[in-house]
């Protein structure tokens, strides 16, 4: 006589004392894709190895911080790149009102003609025979 297979063991957050909410997606459209973000944010942070408090605790430090540095990089970073700007010409140039712009400009177009040329005399080289 055959003998029956032992029931199925529960999903390991149910033997460890709770059901996580990794285990559930939520059955409302709306809210699946902010559950999958928050999993796919608690996985990139490893947020999902802490317990619900300490994430709690890390993500009202680390999200302002990300906060604040992106505000200041949007609101300060321009003025104080033009300052630097206007301080390397005045180093270089001698003269705070020339255009580093196009000079950067001028120096990125060269730098491509100089790449798509390289490129061309090392794809033509390819049938080339090579003796060492």
């Amino acid at each position: 006589m055959a003998r029956a297979l032992p029931p199925p063991p529960p999903p390991v957050a149910v033997r460890l004392g709770g059901i996580s909410r990794y285990d559930r997606m939520p059955e409302n459209k709306w809210l699946r894709p902010l559950w999958k973000k928050g999993v796919q944010i608690d996985a990139h942070l490893c947020f999902s190895m802490f317990e619900w408090w300490e994430t709690v605790i890390l993500s009202l430090i680390v999200f302002p911080i990300t906060a604040l540095f992106w505000y200041s990089a949007f609101t300060y970073f321009p003025a104080h790149f033009e300052y630097i700007s206007r301080r390397y010409a005045y180093y270089v140039f001698g003269d705070e009102s020339v255009s580093t712009s196009a000079l950067l400009g001028a120096w990125l177009v060269a730098a491509w003609e100089w790449v798509l040329a390289e490129g061309r005399r090392v794809v033509g080289d390819v049938g080339a025979k090579v003796e060492l």
